[in-house]
């Protein structure tokens, strides 16, 4: 399936079915992340029941901290 991710096109794995899959498929779980899906910033909970699909546009953006 292809997807875009922050403006690059991957091909990720067809079983990636949902926002919650590409975050453990890119390591993501554990870091704090915004991400946005095909335009609308996404709460925590809904990540399990997005459904992610061919041609979907996602943005991440991680948080880091600093001083």
């Amino acid at each position: 399936m292809n997807i875009t991710v922050n403006e690059e096109t991957l091909q990720v794995p067809s079983d990636l079915e949902t926002i919650e899959d590409f975050r453990t498929h890119f390591n993501l779980v554990e870091k704090k992340a915004m991400i946005e899906h095909n335009k609308v910033a996404l709460r925590p909970d809904e990540y399990t029941q997005t459904a992610l699909a061919e041609g979907d546009q996602i943005v991440v953006v991680r948080f880091v901290g600093g001083g």
